[in-house]
């Protein structure tokens, strides 16, 4: 986790960047911006987490792989 939520951050960043170029305007008002890197660190821990977590509990064996990639796809 120590490894997968910054680079999830560095990738989350680097995207909002190449929309900030592409565009040559910041589409975001200063207080817009500031809630959108709070939702983004929270939803980077949040979605790692449950990664490891769904990974912790089926880590005997491959019982129902697709279901859960399935279903974290949705939730992402």
């Amino acid at each position: 986790a120590l490894v997968d939520v910054p680079l999830f951050w560095t990738l989350m960043c680097l995207m909002f960047v190449v929309v900030v170029i592409l565009n040559r305007v910041c589409p975001l008002q200063a207080i817009s911006a500031l809630t959108l890197i709070i939702c983004v660190v929270g939803y980077g821990v949040s979605l790692v987490l449950l990664v490891y977590l769904i990974a912790f509990k089926f880590r005997t064996g491959r019982s129902n792989r697709y279901l859960w990639s399935f279903i974290l796809l949705l939730v992402s």
